[in-house]
C-alpha cells in the first residue's frame, strides 16, 4: 500500500511529509472531474476527499463503477444540510441539547429575535448561517458603540450597530443569512469521532480548559449524544462535534464538522490510536476502540489554541 496527498498549493507543508505528493491544478467548477480522472490514471483504491466533499459525494456512483473507495462524511444532501446552520438547527429542532437560535434575514428579524432571547434572560450572538472558523460570529454585549473597534479581536458588539450595519446592507440589496443564538459561556468540548459506516468506532472528547490546556477523556457524557447523532445522519470517517456550555452549566450543540478538527492529533499524543483507526477505516482493516474494556483515558495536554 502507498499513500498519496494532493493539494493546491506547490509549497504547501504536506508535501515535506507526504510519501507522495500531487500538486491540485486551478480547475474551479471542474475539479471533482479533475479527482475522477486523476484517481483513475494513478489506479487510487481508496480515496479520502477533503476538498469539494458534497460534489465529490453526488460522484460516488462514478468512483464505485471505476472500482474506487470514496471516502466523505455523508452524501451530498447531508452535507450541504451539515454546512448550513440554519438548516442543520431546523434538523435537530426538539433536541434537548439544542442551543436556543432564530433563523434571521433583515435587520427587523433580527431586532424582534435578541429582544426573545432577553426576555428569558439571555446574552445574544450572531453568526452567518454558512461559515466556518468562526468567521462573521459576534457576541452582542458590548458596552458603548466604539468597544468593537477599541478591541475587535474580542468579538464584540452592540446589537443597535449590527442592526444599523444590517440595514445599510439592506438598502444596496444585500442579502443576509444569520442565525442569532443564546450566547454559550462556559467550557468548549469537540468530541472526536472515526466512524465507520455511521459506526462509531472509536471517540474522545477534548474540553478547553483554557487557551492553553485541554482535557481529553475516552469516557464523556458527550460521547454518547455525538454518537446518536452519528448515527441519524448516516456520517462516515474523521469528524468532529461541537458543543458549549450554556449559563447553567448545560451541554449544548454548537454543530458537526465533516472533517477532521485541527486538534484530533493531540488524541494520538496521550494513545487514543485516532489517526490510525481512520487509516485503518479507509483500508477496511478497523477495529472498535472499546474504552469499556480497554483503561480509561484521561489527559490534561498544553496545546496551541486549535478547533
Amino acid at each position: 500500500m502507498r499513500l498519496a496527498v494532493s493539494a493546491m498549493d506547490a509549497d504547501s507543508p504536506v508535501r515535506d511529509v507526504a510519501p507522495e505528493f500531487w500538486n491540485e491544478p486551478d480547475v474551479a467548477g471542474d475539479y471533482p472531474q479533475w479527482v475522477l480522472d486523476t484517481a483513475i490514471e494513478k489506479r487510487v483504491e481508496a480515496l479520502v476527499a477533503q476538498r469539494g466533499r458534497a460534489a465529490l459525494a453526488g460522484m460516488a456512483d462514478r468512483f464505485r463503477s471505476n472500482g474506487i473507495a470514496l471516502h466523505v462524511a455523508a452524501d451530498a444532501p447531508t452535507l450541504e444540510m451539515l454546512e448550513d446552520k440554519a438548516a442543520f438547527t431546523a434538523s435537530l429542532v426538539g433536541d434537548p441539547m439544542l442551543c436556543p437560535t432564530i433563523p434571521v434575514r433583515s435587520a427587523a428579524m433580527f431586532d424582534a429575535a435578541v429582544e426573545s432571547l432577553a426576555v428569558n434572560g439571555a446574552l445574544a450572538c450572531v453568526k452567518p448561517a454558512i461559515g466556518i472558523y468562526g468567521a462573521g460570529y459576534w457576541t452582542l454585549n458590548a458596552k458603548g458603540s466604539f468597544d468593537h473597534l477599541a478591541d475587535p479581536d474580542a468579538r464584540r458588539i452592540t446589537p443597535e450597530v449590527y442592526a444599523a450595519m444590517l440595514r445599510q446592507a439592506q438598502a444596496t440589496g444585500k442579502q443576509v443569512s444569520l442565525l442569532v443564538m443564546e450566547h454559550l459561556p462556559g467550557l468548549e468540548a469537540s468530541v472526536d469521532i472515526v466512524a465507520d459506516r455511521a459506526k462509531v468506532m472509536l471517540a474522545a472528547v477534548r474540553t478547553k480548559l483554557d487557551a492553553n490546556r485541554q482535557r481529553i477523556q475516552t469516557r464523556h457524557e458527550l460521547i454518547a449524544h455525538a454518537a446518536g447523532l452519528v448515527a441519524r445522519f448516516g456520517l462516515h470517517g474523521a469528524i468532529n462535534v461541537q458543543y458549549k456550555q450554556d449559563r447553567h452549566g448545560a451541554w449544548r450543540i454548537l454543530e458537526i464538522n465533516t472533517r477532521a478538527a485541527g486538534g484530533a492529533s493531540y488524541c494520538d499524543e496521550v494513545g487514543i490510536p485516532f489517526s490510525t483507526t481512520w487509516i485503518d477505516v479507509a483500508t477496511g482493516a478497523a477495529q472498535p476502540f472499546d474504552a469499556e474494556i480497554d483503561a480509561e483515558i484521561v489527559a490534561v495536554i498544553r496545546a496551541e489554541r486549535r478547533r
